[in-house]
């Protein structure tokens, strides 16, 4: 579980409630080493720097040179990133391919107030099926190099490209499908439809396209967190992604489409005012009548498959059952949708047990066909 004050820097924007919620929670606080590691491995370094300054909180000098040195860090790779991208979209212009930027190669050009406040790890470009391919051998010819990762068949994307500049390693990866094929399975959609709607913006000279609001909002909440189990927990600042979107085109994005299309999003959206309140007019507008704060607030999963058993061997048969079958209150909300007493009991009763139970099968299979090839 992350620390609160994280928790509530993650956004771009602040407001009163927010405000007066963080300089509370650092009141007293004396747990800045682990803050700071916690930071990074959130991508959460720039906007708690923001948000510090902006609120005036004394902080220990060791935190916040560490704090600068962060900033700093992801403000030269997310420039050095930004550089390349432009050479890659220059490179596809030039061949006619179609190309949609995702995550955060595009909202730290689209949302963020500068780049430097959206920390990444790669670069991120959806394509037709029929393109990925080939965009892969250009940028082969171009100054990449392929990963040696071994990918599953059929993956929804390629292997990584790769690139050292700078003492930097660059990382691309090639998508023909926003969903890896896991559970809990995915809503496929159509990438002509998807670039047809697409939202453009310029880098120096460069035309680029993302996704739409309504589909950005999606991917980024699928991706974030309802991600397979046996993913990694979901980072805070996927978090300050959603809370910072939905606030900024909240007059512009098409509500009807997202409750028609994506009613889980809209079930899960309140859950995010437990870790970063909303403001006065997403409060309302996501009709939070119950404000009742749910147990687990921020918790991650920590059941099979997500942790090996491998690595619980220490922990009680119980224990592992509990974590796996009975996870937080808060984490069955965002996750599934989960809306009402009775939909938390129809969670808790079948939904998550039947989850789990596709997961035991596909383990299964799996063990099962490794004992044949032996």
């Amino acid at each position: 579980m992350s620390p609160k004050i994280l928790n509530l820097c993650a956004r771009i924007d602040s407001h009163t409630l927010q405000k007066t919620r963080l300089i509370n929670a650092c009141d007293g606080f004396n747990r800045w080493d682990e803050l700071l590691f916690q930071a990074e491995s959130h991508g959460m370094g720039p906007l708690l720097s923001l948000h510090l300054s902006l609120n005036q909180i004394d902080v220990p000098e060791t935190f916040q040179r560490g704090l600068r040195f962060l900033c700093l860090r992801h403000k030269q790779a997310n420039l050095l990133l930004m550089k390349n991208l432009r050479y890659i979209l220059s490179i596809l212009e030039e061949e006619g391919i179609p190309s949609l930027i995702l995550k955060g190669a595009a909202l730290c050009q689209t949302l963020y107030p500068q780049i430097s406040l959206r920390p990444m790890r790669d670069i991120d470009i959806l394509f037709a099926k029929e393109d990925v391919q080939v965009a892969h051998s250009i940028l082969l010819k171009n100054g990449f190099f392929a990963s040696t990762e071994k990918l599953p068949d059929g993956y929804y994307h390629l292997p990584q490209l790769l690139k050292n500049e700078n003492g930097m390693q660059i990382c691309v990866e090639l998508h023909h499908g926003l969903f890896p094929d896991d559970p809990p399975y995915y809503q496929a959609l159509d990438f002509a439809e998807l670039y047809k709607n697409s939202h453009s913006f310029e880098m120096t000279g460069v035309v680029a396209h993302t996704l739409a609001h309504e589909e950005m909002l999606w991917h980024l909440y699928q991706h974030g967190f309802h991600a397979p189990l046996t993913y990694e927990p979901y980072k805070l600042v996927s978090a300050a992604d959603i809370v910072s979107l939905v606030e900024k085109t909240v007059d512009s994005l098409d509500w009807e489409k997202i409750k028609e299309l994506y009613p889980q999003l809209i079930q899960a959206l309140p859950m995010f005012h437990f870790l970063t309140p909303w403001n006065d007019t997403l409060f309302s507008k996501l009709l939070m009548n119950n404000t009742a704060v749910p147990s687990g607030v921020g918790e991650f999963y920590k059941g099979w498959p997500r942790v090996k058993l491998a690595k619980q061997k220490d922990e009680s048969v119980w224990k592992i059952f509990k974590y796996t079958f009975f996870p937080s209150q808060w984490w069955k909300k965002i996750y599934y949708g989960a809306d009402g007493i009775c939909s938390l009991f129809w969670c808790g009763l079948v939904q998550h047990p039947m989850h789990i139970f596709r997961w035991i099968k596909i383990y299964g299979l799996k063990v099962i066909k490794e004992k044949r090839a032996d």
